[in-house]
């Protein structure tokens, strides 16, 4: 009530960049600016702000000032979009936004972001369009250098409005089209192949000024409509933190010369367009539609195979791991697309909270369509060519004669399906754990994934509903390829001993292990026993384990673990000879870990338990 002008952009720019919080965070915010929980909870209720434990601070803070008016709004919309809020500086990427006069379909941050005049594209037909919006192209002799950016895929946006909205485009069977809906098989009859026949070119090259290398590869299903996949570009980017150097996308339909689309991939996928793109790409963004549908596309299936399986088999030691991100714009609760990304994104951050604010991100990820995908099946996959189905079924079955009729079941069918599902095991364990569904399916998708890195944050519902049997069966279904683990149970009131013992035994089976972080502080009650049952499986990790952060305290002195235990976790650390660094939050006093910890070399201070 002290500002007499509050700088309301800024405002709603710092809310923007806390995204959610648990709703424990959320009042101790508020109440510090001496709201009563009492009002608290009324904001909340009446704002439509809370879901799955988590608070929307957007929805909360929109709600708090309703009175704004719509210009201000419309600059609360940019500054959320500046990027400058932590914990990563995001690029400025183009949002949608309302559509404005006189042309009624180009949208106000598109015309200001690349200066389009309304007044001077009025009356062009879609091909027109583009062709003013774009410039004269060029050519691109090589096909994995035809990616997308997204400033282009703008273009196409205004393009489909004015289709849509000036020229009654309408689909096959004579259905007027909205722009919502068009997707890629509307828009290369209606756009990509109009604009490009004089040419007989790819679309890219109709937009682009010179090469445009792959920096990341798009797999989707055709009629997931191009708004919604737009959209999860973005949010891509945004994530990622892609500066404007790195938003290149290779898209099939954009990229392969519609006029020539049999020779662009060729007869054998390994040499296919699809694959040399994906050979330059830093990673791979699959896209999945309300229905997984993508996911019985036979093409899109071979896509998952390379991204999950052949480039990893293929990279070479020390290099950049390839990263395989899956992301939906389908949930009809979120504001934008939402991915599960491949580890930590950029705007996830650093330090020790990072692993909390991606559980946050991904939560949003509808559950609905995870189950969807935990049933899909490679070997089911159709596609519109027959050949196309052999062939490809063929190649992830290591079979020479690719036009051969494919095995009905195979190993290599088994080991994709395996590592599908365990993507999106990963991503929803700690959600599944929190709705308290039966565990069984998501446990043996997790433990078949081939997952190298894994990171599990147990939070909102999950401080209440976690219990020791969910940690023991995530404990034995932990997949034994993992390199990297991070698993945080800090404020699981309901877990005991019987957790701490299961991730001991556990870590007798995870022989490649490197690094491992566990925070089972603050609600856990774990006490000697629980401490003397992990360490037994933490010493058979002497001839892998690298980097290692234990986190075991209580708060408000509650701690139940003694020095016999500190002994007990002195003489597994002891073993680990190959131990670089290490943190420990653990009776800091403790004679027994300090002498271990010097007679390993490592000088690194324990953390005060506070």
């Amino acid at each position: 009530g002290s500002m007499s002008s509050p700088n309301w952009p800024s405002l709603r720019r710092l809310f923007a960049a806390v995204g959610v919080l648990e709703q424990g965070d959320f009042e101790e915010i508020f109440q510090q600016i001496r709201l009563t929980k009492e009002d608290i909870h009324q904001l909340v209720l009446e704002s439509g702000a809370m879901k799955d434990g988590l608070v929307d601070c957007v929805k909360a803070f929109d709600w708090i000032c309703p009175a704004v008016n719509a210009t201000e709004k419309e600059e609360f919309r940019e500054a959320a979009d500046d990027g400058d809020a932590p914990p990563a500086a995001c690029p400025e990427v183009p949002e949608a936004s309302e559509e404005i006069s006189p042309s009624g379909w180009v949208a106000k941050d598109e015309a200001m972001e690349f200066g389009i005049r309304t007044e001077a594209i009025r009356g062009l037909t879609p091909p027109e369009l583009l062709k003013k919006l774009a410039g004269e192209g060029c050519s691109i002799p090589v096909v994995e250098d035809r990616a997308i950016q997204l400033n282009q895929l703008v273009y196409v946006l205004v393009c489909i409005r004015c289709g849509c909205k000036e020229y009654g485009w309408t689909d096959a069977e004579g259905q007027a089209l909205t722009s919502s809906c068009v997707n890629l098989y509307h828009l290369v009859d209606l756009l990509v192949k109009p604009a490009t026949a004089s040419r007989e070119c790819s679309f890219v090259e109709l937009m682009a000024e010179g090469p445009q290398p792959c920096k990341w590869f798009v797999s989707h299903w055709w009629g997931e409509p191009v708004c919604d996949f737009t959209a999860c570009l973005r949010q891509h980017a945004k994530d990622r933190n892609l500066d404007r150097t790195a938003r290149y996308y290779w898209v099939c339909a954009y990229a392969n010369n519609q006029w020539n689309v049999s020779g662009e991939i060729g007869e054998d996928p390994s040499n296919s367009s699809f694959r040399r793109a994906m050979r330059k790409a830093s990673g791979t963004v699959s896209i999945v539609d309300k229905d997984a549908f993508c996911y019985t596309r036979v093409w899109c299936i071979y896509e998952t195979y390379v991204s999950t399986l052949e480039q990893a088999a293929h990279q070479h030691h020390g290099s950049e791991r390839y990263l395989f991100d899956i992301y939906t714009n389908e949930n009809p609760d979120a504001r934008e697309a939402v991915g599960i990304t491949d580890g930590i994104a950029a705007v996830d951050g650093t330090g020790p909270k990072q692993a909390r604010r991606k559980r946050h991100r991904e939560w949003r990820f509808p559950f609905e369509l995870i189950q969807k995908a935990l049933d899909i099946k490679v070997e089911h996959a159709f596609a519109s060519r027959e050949s196309d189905r052999r062939m490809i079924l063929n190649s992830i079955a290591g079979v020479s004669d690719l036009t051969a009729s494919p095995d009905t079941s195979h190993p290599g069918y088994d080991l994709l399906n395996d590592v599908l599902h365990g993507r999106f095991s990963a991503a929803s364990f700690c959600k599944a754990s929190s709705l308290s569904v039966d565990l069984a399916k998501h446990a043996s998708a997790l433990s078949c994934s081939q997952l190298q890195t894994l990171c599990l944050h147990f939070g909102g519902d999950c401080l209440e509903k976690l219990v020791d049997n969910a940690v023991v069966i995530l404990a034995s279904n932990l997949p034994e390829t993992l390199l990297d683990l991070f698993l945080g149970f800090q404020g699981c009131r309901k877990l005991t001993d019987v957790s701490a013992a299961a991730l001991g035994k556990a870590l007798q089976r995870l022989k490649h292990l490197h690094k491992l972080e566990l925070r089972l502080s603050t609600g856990p009650r774990i006490t000697d026993d629980g401490l003397s049952a992990f360490a037994q499986g933490l010493a058979s990790r002497a001839d892998s384990l690298e980097w290692l952060a234990l986190d075991f305290c209580a708060k408000g002195g509650k701690q139940k673990i003694s020095e016999a235990g500190c002994i007990a976790l002195a003489e597994g650390l002891e073993h680990l000879q190959l131990l670089r660094q290490v943190r420990i939050s653990l009776a800091p006093s403790s004679r027994a870990l300090q002498k271990s910890l010097a007679k390993l070399g490592l000088l690194t201070p324990m953390q005060k338990n506070e």
